[in-house]
């Protein structure tokens, strides 16, 4: 590989990397604020049922991250 398809293959890389460091990054935000939004419905009378039946999530899954936020 001649230098400038290194060059051009290196820069293609960290640009990707960085990429998905983003993205991962904002998928963790996005499940926190998800876990977050969760604790205040089901503290205001939304059932953990209700909330996991909306997402990937199972219930016992939603279970342990509120509890992580304080309900039970």
């Amino acid at each position: 590989m001649s230098g400038d398809d290194t060059s051009r293959a290196d820069a293609e890389f960290k640009l990707a990397a960085t990429r998905y460091d983003d993205a991962r990054n904002q998928e963790e935000e996005a499940r926190a604020a998800l876990f977050d939004a969760a604790a205040e419905a089901v503290r205001s009378g939304t059932s953990v049922e209700e909330l996991a039946a909306e997402t990937p999530f199972s219930v016992a899954e939603f279970r342990r991250r509120l509890r992580e936020r304080g309900v039970s």
